[in-house]
């Protein structure tokens, strides 16, 4: 049990969930977040990326270059591999993302406590996350955000490293106080530590502060949570 105040010491992670998350820390947020998003020319973009990925792990696989995958990773790794992004692909693509999102929503519990939770939000070179490019902040400002949100349940975590990190990219960093009982999904037991799920939420801006001591943060930003959205694909 962490701040959420949620047990989870009894939740069975399902075969399906279990495929899902495997993919969504990978790079299938990607896909999943832009679809959610209605960024179709992005997605597909993503899309193959996360497709050469799956490749490349299965052929170190194959040559030994990495520790040996079992048998139903093998599995998963195959059935997300297209040669080409012809229709058929792209429906199969989009059904998997789908099914994605609905694993996730569907695991979701209702957190015991208020809680605030942390996201960074790098500003973008220009390939993955161009929405960043135009990045407003005002107090009282209604916020709609239509993806799945990965946040840390501990302030910081933007020292980790990565491609952003490793490029120094500037940030925002986003504190959204959650009140007890709205939904999320702690990947801490199940994957990965001190990552909670935010399924698609508007909120609004209470505050807009400097952070004094990282001249790479270009802001905080406080949201208070409003209500849960509706997911609604259509392709």
């Amino acid at each position: 049990m962490n701040k959420t105040g949620i047990d989870w010491t009894d939740a069975r992670i399902n075969a399906k969930l279990e495929e899902t998350l495997y993919f969504y820390t990978r790079n299938d947020f990607l896909i999943i977040n832009n679809l959610l998003n209605d960024n179709m020319d992005t997605m597909w973009e993503v899309a193959n990326i996360a497709i050469k990925d799956n490749k490349d792990v299965l052929r170190e696989h194959y040559n030994g270059e990495r520790p040996p995958l079992n048998d139903k990773t093998i599995a998963w790794l195959k059935s997300r591999i297209w040669d080409d992004l012809d229709n058929k692909a792209k429906a199969e693509i989009i059904q998997i993302a789908k099914n994605d999102i609905e694993n996730i929503l569907n695991a979701m519990k209702p957190t015991k406590n208020d809680i605030t939770l942390y996201r960074i939000i790098f500003l973008d070179n220009g390939t993955r996350r161009p929405y960043t490019k135009a990045l407003n902040h005002n107090v009282n400002d209604i916020v709609a955000f239509k993806h799945i949100s990965s946040t840390s349940i501990n302030l910081g975590y933007e020292e980790a490293a990565g491609p952003e990190e490793e490029m120094g990219c500037d940030f925002y960093r986003y504190e959204i106080n959650i009140p007890k009982n709205c939904l999320i999904l702690d990947l801490g037991p199940v994957c990965m530590k001190n990552e909670i799920l935010l399924p698609p939420m508007k909120c609004r801006i209470i505050n807009v502060r400097q952070d004094r001591g990282n001249d790479k943060c270009r802001g905080i930003v406080e949201f208070e949570y409003i209500e849960k959205l509706l997911v609604n694909i259509v392709v």
